[in-house]
């Protein structure tokens, strides 16, 4: 009898509409296999979510980044890739801004393994990356070869220590857009 004036009047049991999420969804997995970092590398730049995109870097902790920029760019862009490191990469991919007029695309293509052993792996592969971007005079399509190095750290999580990138036809490599966009 108690209870039964506060069950007149109150819609406390009824269902309410849910809230609509406030941050975007992300594809991220757990970096437990190269092969995972791989695909959370390409996500974060198609989803362009800069906090994933550094997730797939080492740990300063654990190891320092290096990125050896191609050739020819490092010859115009020496001072730049000198002290590269993984501010220096958050703050190129926070500088390309977010996509225009379409959706950034990471392929892989004639993807090798150079070397393997328990704890680390070194892929060799093509890349084709489209970012449309709004900085003029600067490519929105990038192509060359990379050489990836993972190393797995002391909680079984693979990340990437070392990216060096190549040029392999007359059009711009990803150094060019690190170096474009650095600062």
């Amino acid at each position: 009898m108690l209870l039964l004036p506060f069950g007149f009047g109150c819609d406390i049991f009824q269902t309410r509409e849910p809230e609509q999420p406030t941050q975007n969804t992300s594809t991220f997995d757990q970096p437990i296999t190269p092969e995972t970092v791989l695909r959370n590398f390409q996500y974060a730049i198609q989803e362009y979510n800069i906090d994933n995109y550094m997730r797939c870097f080492v740990d300063p902790a654990f190891r320092s980044f290096d990125f050896i920029s191609s050739q020819e760019v490092r010859a115009n862009f020496a001072s730049v890739f000198d002290q590269w490191n993984l501010e220096s990469e958050r703050r190129y991919f926070q500088n390309l801004g977010t996509p225009v007029d379409g959706t950034p695309l990471l392929t892989f293509s004639s993807q090798q393994i150079m070397s393997v052993s328990s704890d680390s792996v070194t892929y060799n592969m093509n890349y084709l990356l489209f970012f449309p971007h709004r900085k003029v005079n600067t490519p929105t399509v990038v192509q060359g070869n990379m050489q990836l190095s993972l190393k797995v750290d002391l909680q079984h999580r693979w990340s990437i220590y070392r990216w060096e990138d190549f040029k392999t036809t007359t059009d711009s490599t990803w150094s060019i857009l690190k170096a474009v966009l650095s600062g």
